[in-house]
């Protein structure tokens, strides 16, 4: 059986509680109370815990149907339930005592930034932290707090000039929530600041992002962090991509001409319009998977991608995440005045995916560093 599988039957059993709050959920700019205590009791935030601590440790390809299938509900669900998750990693980069401290609870949800807002002393017993953070999804929820600080007074081992940046894991009780989010699109995953004024974190419950983490040995763990942010939100831009083609269809039939009663779905430009986002979302759904899987078949092996595969992962996603976007505009346009109402789906679809693809990971600006690490792999 798929290990998706129990996943996807409990997203199907939420798709009409998600839809009913999608609403509620932009106007709160925040996940709802029964929806996220549905994704804690379906288990979705776990996904990418270690085995060791009782987890299910997913392999990438049915992690990544989970994502796409939650964001077809809804771009902002989708998007909690792929960060909820992703916070998880972490877990193989902390000693098991502090994973299970952290991720133990069954409510254990991370809300994070990946920007060193902060600063870090070291002390006799840990590094005295404070700071002050953004886009912290599904912060009001949120158990702990990850965020990258620059330790004071530490040079790189390499002798270089940066600062060294270390991840400080923050009990909630540590942290201001500070409500700043307030988006064109993905309104609802609750991105808000954080700031922490001075907290003491002991040793265990810090690590670095983007170094070797040695508890954990399998291969989520050993595939690349940057990899794991990619294909993930590029998994979020093909669920929205495809509700926004479901919300299409479903006003196609309904959705008649005052003028001459022509349905939605007999006009030409429409049909043009839907033809070319279901190519676009398939087209690049397929090459996506095909390299997300093979990229993991690299690592699962005990090898490293190389620069040639690391660059095909980024051009994966971001043409997947750009796709999408195309898509949604493609049926934006076709759905006329339909796409002008705020509380539309199709017009939260649209606004979703185009607000994804301003992040970093999946944005077509990143098709520069891509080629170049194509280039360098030729050379």
């Amino acid at each position: 059986m798929n290990p998706a599988t129990p996943y996807l039957q409990a997203l199907d059993a939420m798709a009409p509680l998600v839809a009913a709050e999608a609403e509620r959920s932009e106007r709160l700019a925040r996940t709802t109370p029964p929806v996220a205590e549905r994704i804690v009791e379906a288990g979705l935030y776990r996904l990418y815990l270690p085995r060791s601590i009782g987890a299910p440790e997913l392999d990438l390809a049915p992690a990544l149907e989970v994502f796409e299938a939650a964001s077809r509900l809804d771009g902002s669900f989708g998007w909690a339930v792929t960060i909820g998750s992703g916070g998880g990693l972490f877990a193989g980069a902390l000693e098991p005592g502090a994973a299970a401290e952290i991720f133990g609870p069954r409510e254990a949800l991370i809300a994070g930034s990946g920007k060193p807002g902060g600063t870090a002393k070291p002390v006799d017993s840990g590094y005295l932290a404070g700071g002050r953070w953004n886009f912290a999804s599904g912060a009001h929820y949120a158990t702990f707090f990850t965020a990258n600080c620059i330790l004071e007074g530490e040079r790189p081992a390499d002798g270089g000039d940066g600062p060294v940046i270390r991840a400080m894991a923050f009990p909630a009780r540590d942290v201001e929530v500070v409500e700043t989010w307030d988006p064109v699109g993905m309104r609802g995953t609750g991105s808000h600041d954080f700031a922490v004024e001075s907290s003491l974190v002991p040793f265990r419950r810090s690590f670095d992002v983007f170094g070797e983490w040695t508890y954990e040995t399998g291969p989520l763990y050993r595939y690349p962090f940057a990899a794991h942010a990619e294909t993930s939100f590029a998994a979020v831009a093909l669920g929205i991509g495809r509700h926004a083609i479901d919300e299409f269809l479903a006003l196609a039939g309904s959705r008649r001409s005052l003028f001459t009663g022509e349905s939605l779905g007999d006009r030409q430009g429409a049909r043009v319009r839907l033809g070319e986002g279901e190519a676009l979302v398939s087209a690049a759904r397929a090459w996506f998977f095909e390299v997300a899987r093979s990229s993991w078949d690299t690592v699962a092996a005990g090898a490293s991608l190389d620069g040639e595969e690391a660059a095909r992962v980024s051009l994966a996603s971001i043409h997947a995440a750009s796709s999408a976007a195309r898509a949604a505009t493609l049926l934006f346009e076709a759905g006329g005045s339909a796409s002008l109402d705020a509380g539309s789906p199709l017009a939260r679809a649209w606004r979703d995916v185009h607000a994804l693809t301003k992040h970093v990971a999946v944005s077509p600006l990143g098709y520069e560093a891509a080629a170049a690490g194509l280039l360098e792999a030729e050379g």
